[in-house]
């Protein structure tokens, strides 16, 4: 083999060599930055693992006055309730030949409970049909204590008088605003302390003559005869929640045909009147009503059966 020859085969060997030590060289350099990438991904990984099993920080505790503001039995106020009064055998009192009390109040609670409905309440009608079996006045009165409705009202009929009448219990409130009745002044109320079923609406009697007042207003408005009074009839003792019965009578003007209680115009402006005095009512409504007072002490006995 020439001179030539043999020096090309010795720089191609060397050329080798170098390579070769230079991977060798390079490899623990690639190593470590292998190792450099994997621990911070480690890291990172451990960091997100932390954040996810981290401790929320607490909140704060609501103050006395913050928890006060929103109780348990807070009042619904975009809640109303309607109760015909009568209905299935309780025919109600007669009205004319062929008229009785149960039909008109339920025509009229359906005609009322549209205009509520369009004002933007939420409506719970006790009796929407005439069915024989029907809840009882004590069943209706329970039915309405649960609601916590903003205002529960009691609808009757009558062929006495003109207008429209108005009332509310006669029970007399107790001597503390919303503290329930027999607990003396200062005491702390039992949250099921018994009370007498025919005085659960002592409580809310002064909320009860704001509510008479505010339809008081609005059918002064609607230029309508308007009777009120205060009378125990029943479920109005038995409601826990502000509540007035309001009895449609005809309608009697001077020089004028008299408008009888089934007049679909006379029963629309009613409705729209009471829907303005519950629109004004809802903003003067105390939202912190008293609890219901259960379970109720009714006739016959210590927690006796629906009559």
């Amino acid at each position: 083999m020439g001179q030539l020859a043999v020096k090309q085969l010795a720089r191609r060997s060397n050329s080798r060599k170098i390579i070769l030590s230079a991977h060798t060289l390079l490899k623990p350099r690639h190593t470590h930055a292998a190792l450099f990438v994997s621990a911070a991904l480690t890291a990172a990984a451990t960091a997100v693992l932390f954040a996810k099993t981290q401790v929320p920080t607490r909140r704060p505790v609501p103050s006395q006055s913050q928890a006060q503001s929103q109780p348990a039995n807070a009042m619904n106020h975009a809640l109303i309730v309607l109760d015909p009064a009568h209905g299935g055998p309780d025919a109600g009192a007669r009205l004319g030949d062929q008229l009785v009390e149960k039909d008109v109040t339920l025509a009229f609670a359906l005609r009322l409970r549209v205009a509520l409905q369009t004002a933007g309440f939420t409506v719970l009608t006790l009796r929407d049909s005439d069915h024989a079996s029907l809840f009882s006045t004590d069943q209706r009165a329970e039915i309405a204590n649960r609601s916590h409705a903003v205002a529960c009202l009691v609808l009757h009929a009558t062929a006495a008088g003109s207008g429209i009448h108005v009332y509310t219990s006669a029970l007399q409130p107790p001597d503390t605003p919303d503290m329930p009745v027999g607990l003396a002044t200062g005491a702390h109320p039992a949250p099921f302390a018994p009370v007498p079923w025919d005085r659960a609406q002592a409580p809310a009697v002064r909320q009860s003559l704001r509510l008479q007042s505010d339809i008081a207003a609005a059918i002064g408005v609607a230029n309508l005869p308007l009777v009120v009074g205060r009378a125990s009839v029943r479920p109005l003792d038995n409601l826990t929640c502000p509540a007035v019965a309001v009895e449609l009578a005809p309608l009697v003007a001077d020089g004028q045909d008299t408008l009888p209680v089934t007049d679909a115009g006379y029963q629309q402006h009613i409705a729209n009147a009471l829907t303005r005095a519950l629109l004004s009512w809802r903003g003067h409504a105390d939202p912190a009503l008293p609890l219901p007072p259960r379970p109720f002490a009714r006739p016959g006995g210590p927690g006796g059966g629906v009559r």
